[in-house]
């Protein structure tokens, strides 16, 4: 193993440190976590971070002295965001009877970073989920970052990462270490592992280059302006806690300068996308513009969506490689694909203008599921026929009684109204350069044409996703349905037997432009990747 000096192995780690007695009384139980360069040990108040043996090209934990070193890194760096939760490095060592003694006296047979145990229920990921978020942490959040910024190193040892060679090279390994992983198919792969096709990386490519050949002017500035810094390298929700006395934020890159410093902008476009990931839009952009006022960087914007797509590929890479070290866990396989397109689907959208959905299908064919899943990666916003046919009526909130088909709220009158709404409201967010899918029934190719030709005048690409299922799921959705008191459609069984006998097939409509969407064994995810995949062929 050459200068490998590794006392005990990963087995003897894991299974020596999960025990309490290891701690000298400290903890009752010991929980662990494990990822691909770390094992952590929870116990008690304190929880340890010992890194891996292993070699991934961007970084060599391989001997035991850059362990130590890396661990000296990691809280010296991690200090300047976290002090209080950094405690130190701390040896590992064997007591005499062979068991293992963390902070031990005597020779180290490994070390680990030793820090502050932190409230898992005031993690930003989890207070995301819960809808526990306001403007005002965004603000805590994006003033915490600008200082942050604003005293990270900077100058001629930091400056040469933000060059427009440097940014080039970042961003064509990270798209390279991403072809192992392009393909038709597994076996079409270098990998055996499909997340993508050879399509889409080669957009993702043009793209990118294309961006940085004409911004060559403005990356050269930020660097004589300072905005590059010796930064986080890996801020995502994750890795932010909202402490009762103050917001912590860890866990910094400190194995690669590479991936730390960087234009200040990068750091920023990290978190935003991740934001983006989760479906919280309108939080990236919020975050977004309280960091740019209050880092006074008023072209920061203009690098957001090149640096989030950037980071995107960055993440679809890390889920792809998970795969490789475990290539028999089909679950795993599955659910690291799924995340690696979502990713790629941001990626992709990032690069893409905004465009026109007409989303459409007979009532109870899902289309209102696959219309939010088609919106999450284009931030698009969703107009929903159903929502916009009550605010006109005055019909309570909660769910009335449809009186039959083309009656009530389905007259022919309030039908054209509510079309004539759609169209009007869907135009004026188009004008605003915002994407916008339009969820309603279409069922007539006239009523389909008006919205086509208005996105035509526009100049915005329009396409068509088609919503269907089999009778019986439409009448099972329907049943289930019934008891939902935030369901807005009031459409039932017979509704949607009478609309299925008037409903006029996309005969108009190229098949370029159309998509068909089994909503019984296409997920709403899926249905995204196939719209992205065609708009990327159209491009």
């Amino acid at each position: 193993m050459g200068e490998e000096r590794q006392l005990v192995n990963q087995s003897e780690l894991k299974a020596g440190l999960s025990d309490p007695r290891a701690y000298r009384g400290a903890a009752r139980i010991v929980t662990t976590l494990e990822t691909h360069i770390s094992l952590l040990f929870f116990a008690g108040e304190r929880v340890y971070k010992v890194k891996k043996s292993v070699d991934l090209g961007f970084l060599d934990f391989t001997t035991l002295e850059r362990r130590k070193h890396f661990c000296e890194e990691e809280v010296r760096l991690n200090r300047r965001l976290s002090p209080e939760v950094y405690l130190g490095v701390v040896p590992i060592v064997k007591a005499e009877d062979g068991s293992l003694v963390m902070g031990g006296s005597g020779t180290p047979v490994e070390w680990a970073v030793e820090m502050q145990r932190l409230p898992a229920n005031a993690m930003l990921d989890g207070l995301l989920r819960a809808g526990a978020v306001d403007n005002q942490m965004m603000r805590d959040l994006a003033g915490l970052l600008a200082e942050f910024h604003r005293g990270a190193a900077t100058g001629k040892a930091v400056d040469p990462f933000g060059s427009p060679e440097a940014v080039l090279a970042l961003v064509t390994s990270s798209l390279a270490n991403l072809a192992a992983f392009a393909g038709s198919g597994e076996a079409d792969t270098n990998s055996g592992f499909c997340a993508l096709t050879s399509e889409r990386l080669a957009f993702l490519k043009a793209t990118a280059t294309q961006f940085l050949e004409k911004s060559r002017d403005l990356f050269e500035r930020r660097v004589r302006e300072g905005r590059i810094r010796d930064g986080h390298g890996d801020l995502h929700a994750g890795n932010i806690c909202y402490r009762p006395d103050g917001i912590a934020i860890y866990d910094c890159i400190e194995f690669s300068e590479t991936f730390r410093c960087s234009d200040v902008a990068c750091d920023i476009a990290f978190l935003a996308m991740d934001f983006d990931y989760r479906g919280f839009h309108a939080f990236a952009s919020y975050f977004v513009r309280e960091y740019q006022k209050r880092a006074n960087d008023p072209e920061l914007i203009e690098l957001i969506k090149f640096y989030k797509q950037y980071r995107a590929v960055v993440r679809a890479f890390v889920a792809c490689a998970t795969t490789t070290s475990t290539p028999g866990d089909l679950e795993l396989r599955e659910e690291k694909r799924a995340e690696a397109r979502r990713y790629l689907d941001l990626a992709c959208a990032y690069a893409l203008r905004p465009c026109m959905v007409l989303m459409c299908g007979l009532p109870g064919s899902g289309k209102s599921t696959i219309a939010r899943g088609v919106a999450a990666p284009l931030n698009a916003l969703v107009h929903r026929s159903d929502v916009q046919r009550k605010s006109l009526s005055a019909t309570p909130t909660s769910r009335p009684s449809p009186k039959g088909f083309s009656q009530g709220l389905y007259s022919p009158e309030k039908l054209q109204r509510t079309y004539e709404v759609l169209l009007q409201s869907t135009v004026f967010d188009l004008n605003r350069g915002q994407s916008v899918v339009v969820d309603a029934t279409f069922s007539k190719g006239a009523r389909r044409e008006e919205f086509i030709e208005a996105a035509n005048e526009l100049g915005v690409p329009v396409y068509i996703v088609e919503a269907f299922a089999s009778e019986e799921a439409t009448r099972e959705r329907m049943i289930r349905r019934q008891d939902d008191r935030h369901e807005a459609s009031t459409a039932d069984f017979s509704v949607y037997l009478k609309a299925r006998e008037r409903f006029e097939a996309l005969l108009e409509i190229p098949a370029s432009l159309r998509i068909r969407v089994d909503t019984e064994c296409t997920t709403a995810a899926e249905a995204a990747s196939m719209l992205i995949e065609r708009r990327i062929q159209a491009e």
